[in-house]
């Protein structure tokens, strides 16, 4: 390179320090003005979320917070593709970007067993932090604990209902057979002349649908998947194959979309509201305030009642429903676990409660569900309190997603055909055995290893 071509590149370079150096100092600058002019910095805390629903109804009680502690709420708020592989990354690499999060119960054990979340019982007990008397942990519908310490407590509750069209269907089919009857008779390839192109259908999409809304018919059938406590894989015992023929039954017969792979909350709401089927089931709890909220022709006609169930021998209907909530947890790394707490405390207390109602959530708490001035204007809350009698959770386990990749696994061969239940199962079954050992080597390897953590 000449030397004219050197000083060129020199100049160059000053130049971009310069504008560099320049910038920055506005920055600093933006951050002077921003602080207090004691230069005493205001409590903050911030957390982080996922868009949606959920999330919007949470902004709300922020403000109230704020003004009866005094600190101040930032939102890191997340889109729904990328929430999840962010918060696993951010919480395992240590980082101090947010306080609390808002994150799925199935998460929590995964983030316990970790070390990267808090446990909540040395807050609740400290009568300085909590007035256990008034926040009442018997009143939640849920506490989410991981060996036997809390670290997560519901902010948003959800379960699974059954919509229907009660203009074609006066009366709600009470088992699963009654179900599959009705939709035949509102599906336009079974039925000529049927008003509605299927006659069910329901969300099968992942990461969060498939084995989710699944559960629901698994566990009525009497089937299950692994048991949280032992480990049985129990996925290609007889009840649970049955559950899996029941699903491909409806496939093959074609009462549900060919292309359910695609079908999600969204889609699954659209299709009721334009009439194209007549009922959905397992379908989330959440979507029916959507519903009364839409300007849908068919909006006063679409009804909700439990899921339907099995009958036995002498006529009981067994009904088991699938529970899940949003929880929030405290960051390990936080530096202002006390602060969090309140805010905590607050968002999933009986006031923060009331608020998310308002602002159109659905909090886990036994005395807002049940509140006499919520039965008209939300009177899903009482079928949800009355599903909730025989709901059950998935495993909390920290190996979860790797329980449910296997089980959507098979769950999509049934649906596309592919496979044939007692096959889909009980190969997923074997994989599920697998990865039950594996964990179980890998953590008596490390018990070997490190033997403080096995006392």
């Amino acid at each position: 390179m000449n030397r004219l071509g050197f000083r060129s590149l020199l100049l160059i370079a000053l130049s971009l320090l310069i504008l560099w150096t320049l910038s920055g100092i506005a920055l600093l600058d933006r951050i002077k003005l921003s602080e207090p002019v004691n230069n005493v910095k205001e409590p903050i805390i911030r957390v982080l979320i996922r868009t949606g629903t959920e999330s919007s109804a949470l902004r709300k009680i922020a403000e109230p917070f704020t003004k009866s502690s005094g600190i101040k709420v930032e939102f890191v708020e997340l889109g729904r593709d990328n929430f999840f592989t962010a918060l696993g990354t951010q919480l395992f690499a240590g980082s101090e970007a947010f306080d609390v999060m808002f994150m799925p119960n199935t998460s929590i054990a995964q983030f316990a067993s970790a070390n990267a979340i808090l446990p909540l019982d040395p807050f609740i007990q400290d009568p300085e932090l909590t007035d256990l008397e008034s926040f009442n942990l018997d009143d939640f519908l849920a506490i989410y604990r991981y060996q036997n310490a809390i670290y997560a407590l519901p902010t948003d509750i959800s379960t699974h209902f059954l919509y229907y069209r009660s203009d074609l269907i006066p009366h709600p089919p009470d088992t699963w057979d009654e179900f599959y009857e009705a939709a035949k008779r509102f599906t336009r390839s079974i039925t000529p002349g049927s008003p509605t192109r299927w006659g069910a259908t329901m969300p099968a999409v992942v990461p969060e649908e498939r084995s989710k809304i699944f559960a629901s018919l698994l566990w009525s059938f009497g089937g299950d998947g692994m048991r949280e406590d032992t480990g049985q894989v129990m996925l290609d015992h007889e009840p649970s194959v049955r559950a899996g023929e029941f699903l491909a039954k409806m496939v093959q017969n074609k009462v549900i979309p060919d292309d359910l792979l695609s079908w999600d909350f969204a889609r699954t709401r659209d299709a009721l509201l334009s009439g194209e089927v007549a009922m959905a089931a397992p379908y989330w709890n959440a979507s029916y305030k959507d519903i009364v909220q839409s300007t849908s022709r068919y909006k006063d006609s679409i009804q909700i009642a439990l899921i339907p169930g099995i009958k036995d021998e002498n006529g009981k209907i067994h009904r088991a429903t699938f529970e899940h909530s949003w929880t929030l947890a405290i960051n390990a790394n936080s530096a202002n676990p006390t602060d969090a707490w309140k805010f905590l405390e607050f968002a999933t207390g009986k006031v923060g409660g009331k608020i998310y109602v308002e602002a159109g959530g659905i909090p886990a708490r036994r005395s807002i569900l049940g509140d006499e001035r919520y039965r008209e204007s939300r009177p899903d809350f009482g079928l949800l309190l009355e599903s909730l009698r025989t709901a059950r959770n998935e495993p909390y386990v920290p190996y979860y997603n790797a329980l449910v990749e296997i089980e959507e696994r098979a769950l999509a061969k049934i649906i596309t055909l592919h496979s044939e239940p007692e096959l889909a199962f009980r190969t997923a079954a074997d994989e599920l055995r697998h990865l039950y050992q594996s964990i179980q080597i890998n953590n008596a390897k490390q018990s070997k290893h490190n033997p403080k953590n096995s006392e």
